[in-house]
């Protein structure tokens, strides 16, 4: 049995009824939640009823715990370093929502300890398990449509227009930044996963729309150390309920792939028409971070694309994408490999 403690119900994905780490944890073999904590006891004490399971305010009481093999963390990450670090001390394996840190500092902490104590690190990377986005890295590994010039991703809803975000969501001290840092993640992560590292990004944000502390629409132009170009950008605002577009050209051809409600694939090689593509018949892509983790734990699996290394190098395209829009969209060069 891999018993699971879930740390904190701050972050909206913990929330009734998302909740959707916990609820793929509780549909796999063997898995059970043995304690919650959250720092606001009435919180802690209505999820521990929900399922029927000690709750606590004390994090060392938990962490302490012999039922305890892992922890799933969706707190904000300005309490990542604390939860993370003393979780890897006490040998539990950690899963956490992103961004793993505001800061590089805290990142490299949270590295060294997860290293120091051998476990487990997975991280919330979950576009990287939807077939038809994640098959662009196979078109470019396989050289079907040649050398990647140029990457385009965006991620956005309408949970701005309808005010479906809490307030804190807009708070940059406790999320760091907003459309950008919340969604354009994202975009970030699946395109360090199909076009490797990035270099260097420029960056403009706006709160036009909502006219909140943090930025509702932001875009970033980026250059890939391939020397291929790209465009990561995010909204608050979009019209649709939820969309998700790539877009990837190469000297040899073109892919476009949707996700959310109305899902594409489509290809087009130079000399030929386009072509939709079958999703389902695409070939399997990685398994969920859940998925991924719980393989990790309770085998040995590698927990390589959702680890703490590819969770590092999203801190320091996120620390250098806000540094680029405060200075007025000056080209910033990410942080050297640590």
């Amino acid at each position: 049995m891999f018993r699971v403690a879930l740390l904190s119900r701050w972050h909206v994905h913990s929330h009734s009824p998302d909740e959707r780490y916990v609820k793929e944890l509780l549909k796999q073999p063997d898995c059970a939640v043995t304690c919650v904590w959250d720092r606001d006891e009435a919180v802690a004490r209505e999820w521990g009823e929900q399922y029927g399971v000690p709750y606590f305010t004390d994090p060392e009481a938990v962490l302490s715990r012999d039922d305890v093999d892992g922890v799933l963390v969706t707190s904000t990450a300005t309490e990542h370093r604390e939860i993370l670090i003393a979780a890897a001390e006490h040998k539990k394996h950690i899963f956490t929502e992103k961004v793993l840190s505001f800061t590089l500092e805290d990142a490299l902490a949270i590295r060294d300890a997860v290293r120091r104590n051998g476990v487990k690190f997975c991280i919330s990377f979950n576009r990287l398990a939807v077939k038809q986005l994640a098959y662009a890295k196979k078109l470019v590994e396989e050289g079907t449509i040649g050398d990647p010039v140029y990457f385009r991703c965006m991620c956005g809803h309408d949970q701005g227009f309808r005010d479906l975000l809490p307030d804190y969501w807009y708070d940059p001290d406790v999320c760091g930044g907003g459309a950008m840092i919340d969604l354009g993640f994202n975009s970030a992560y699946l395109a360090r996963y199909i076009m490797g590292e990035v270099r260097s990004v420029s960056s403009a944000f706006s709160n036009a729309v909502l006219q909140k502390q943090v930025e509702d629409t932001a875009s970033c132009s980026v250059i890939f150390q391939n020397g291929a170009m790209g465009l990561i950008e995010a909204s608050f605002v979009s019209p649709l309920l939820s969309v998700f577009e790539l877009t990837l050209y190469g000297t040899k051809g073109a892919y476009y792939a949707r996700f959310g409600g109305d899902d594409v694939a489509e290809l087009r090689l130079a000399g030929e028409k386009n072509r939709l593509l079958d999703i389902e018949a695409l070939p399997d892509t990685l398994s969920s971070p859940v998925k991924t983790w719980i393989n990790a734990c309770v085998n040995g699996a590698s927990d390589k694309d959702y680890g703490i290394d590819a969770a590092i190098d999203l801190v320091k395209f996120m620390i250098a994408a806000y540094r680029s829009d405060q200075q007025g969209g000056v080209r910033v060069t990410l942080e050297a490999p640590c």
